[in-house]
């Protein structure tokens, strides 16, 4: 007859289960949990790429302002006395990108905010007398603007709407230069053409100026945006602008210093006498110059933005991914100790009970008389302390297990005497594992090791037992070497066997949680052995060498403290 609450705990253990499973129903399913990660991964990527959108919109702003102020600064040249104070306070005040000035000859004649914090390793600089700040060197600024004129051309502007030339006639040949010397245009006898603008050309025309500068030249301005035009008859010369009004004029036959209306008069009459005989050089004086100009500073951390994004989205993922390993592992030894512990306990209960009927019996074989001690209770007595031997063993076990999730106690222990043990272990068993044979090898006096003897003759057993089962049941043997290793302050054990050895496909498995190539197997023993020894021990077990056929090599290191 069942007991009177056999139906109240099962009612109640079904009740259990079905409200476990209504709890279940009430999570997400594997596939749901798939869509959310997709879903966010989107999500993410979503807001990378709206990010990215603006991040270019902004950046497009930024170049579009930066290039309207250095045009704007290009004009001010041109800009009238009541424009200039408006340019200055609203454009040039208010632009904070680096820009270089140069002459059209590529001479820096000016340089604002550049940033020299990038230039103080390697560069040979002076100091500004005015502002007492470092300066960098020639070469590095024609190195920052060849990186300017990359990222945006040059705009051309004149430094004032007039500039200055100088005239220099004699005879057949006229030559006209700025002020620093740069030739401008020439004709006359003697010179090439006035459209040869080679290297040789001008080298000639060089060396022809250089023989008449001893002479006094005529200085003159012109406008400097615009062509001007040389009137000239070998004796008389005649600048005008493009409009016809005249600049300046030198000869015996013209008003020299008269700019009456009566001299105008007579200078046009010259001028259009000479129209029919030799058409007017044109020219225009060399004072062009260019502003460099280059990113602002926001532009280049807007141009950064986006590898940030991308480098703190990698970094989010990779966290995630650790975080989500660790809960894994976590998930997993709270599995495999609460397993243990649970083992344990259930194994404690019968073997306690069994311990018990064991010494009764041991108890009624001893007080039966002298005469009925035969060898058939000599065989039940021999057989009962098999059977203590195994409860022991079995004890030993229900400890170990015991022991898994919580910190052992170490001591410094014999480790061959371990090891001894764990093989006679088996040499008691010949029979059921088959005809191996196991040697141990000491190379050498080895300290006492600090272990729990317990958990690592456990992992000496599982080593042991798949080197055996790895033989299949045929002869075999197992060679167990220990050594000292007086670098590391560590003592190795060497495992190798001459079994089947493991394909090389399913290395890299070995120590993975319920991987196993044998039908029964659970896939625990090596993930047991790997947490005892570097756990429990922080020592290291390593697969040496393994090989179809050619067998399996596993080395366990244990630090010596």
């Amino acid at each position: 007859m069942a007991p009177a609450d056999a139906q109240p705990r099962s009612a109640k253990g079904a009740s259990h289960v079905r409200g476990w499973r209504r709890g279940a129903s009430l999570g997400a399913s594997p596939v749901f949990r798939a869509y959310i990660f997709l879903g966010s991964i989107a999500a993410i990527l979503a807001f990378l790429l709206y990010n990215e959108s603006i991040i270019a919109e902004l950046r497009e702003y930024e170049k579009n302002r930066v290039d309207l102020y250095a045009h704007l600064i290009s004009f001010t040249p041109q800009a009238s006395e009541g424009q200039i104070p408006t340019l200055f306070t609203e454009v040039i005040t208010k632009v904070d990108f680096p820009r270089i000035i140069t002459n059209h000859r590529g001479e820096i004649i000016q340089a604002e905010d550049i940033d020299t914090s990038s230039m103080l390793d390697n560069w040979a600089f002076w100091r500004s007398e005015a502002a007492d700040a470092p300066v960098a060197s020639t070469a590095q600024l024609r190195e920052l603007m060849e990186e300017m004129d990359i990222q945006n051309p040059p705009i051309p502007f004149y430094w004032s709407p007039e500039t200055l030339g100088q005239l220099y006639c004699e005879g057949s040949r006229v030559i006209i230069a700025d002020t620093q010397g740069a030739i401008a245009a020439w004709q006359g006898t003697d010179l090439p053409a006035s459209r040869d603008t080679s290297a040789a050309a001008l080298a000639e025309v060089q060396r022809a100026w250089q023989e008449v500068e001893a002479g006094e030249p005529l200085l003159f301005s012109v406008p400097a945006a615009s062509f001007s035009y040389l009137h000239w008859d070998e004796a008389n010369a005649i600048i005008t602008d493009a409009e016809g009004q005249f600049r300046a004029w030198t000869g015996v036959g013209l008003p020299l210093g008269d700019s009456t209306q009566a001299a105008q008069d007579r200078l046009r009459a010259f001028v259009d006498s000479l129209a029919n005989q030799r058409p007017p050089l044109a020219f225009r004086i060399p004072a062009k110059h260019y502003i460099h100009y280059g990113d602002t500073s926001l532009v280049s951390r807007i141009s950064l933005a986006p590898f940030v994004q991308i480098g703190v989205l990698v970094l989010f993922l990779l966290v995630g991914y650790i975080g989500y390993r660790n809960i894994k592992r976590s998930q997993q030894r709270s599995l495999w100790v609460g397993m243990a512990k649970e083992t344990a306990h259930q194994l404690g209960t019968p073997l306690s009970s069994l311990s018990g009927w064991l010494e009764l019996l041991r108890g009624e074989a001893a007080a039966a008389a002298r005469s009925e001690q035969d060898e058939r209770w000599q065989r039940v007595d021999q057989m009962i302390g098999e059977i203590q031997q195994d409860m022991r063993r079995l004890d030993q076990i229900a400890s170990r297990f015991s022991q898994i999730g919580s910190i052992p106690e170490l001591a410094e222990k014999d480790l061959a005497a371990v090891l001894e043990e764990t093989i006679e272990y088996f040499r008691r068993r010949a029979p059921q594992f088959g005809r191996q044979e196991i040697k141990l090898e000491c190379l050498g006096e080895l300290p006492p090791v600090p272990i729990n003897a317990e958990l690592m003759s456990w992992a000496f057993e599982n080593l042991c037992k798949n080197a055996i089962d790895a033989m299949d049941g045929q002869a075999g043997s197992l060679c167990i070497r220990m050594e000292l290793l007086p670098a590391s302050h560590a003592v190795q054990i060497a495992f190798a066997d001459d079994g089947r050895g493991i394909e090389p496909e399913h290395v890299k498995r070995i120590f993975e949680p319920g991987f196993s190539t044998k039908k029964r197997g659970w896939g625990l023993g090596l993930v047991f052995v790997k947490r005892i020894v570097e756990e429990y021990h922080k020592g290291k077990i390593n697969l040496v060498h393994s090989a179809p056929g050619e067998g399996t090599t596993f080395a366990v290191v244990l630090p010596l403290s």
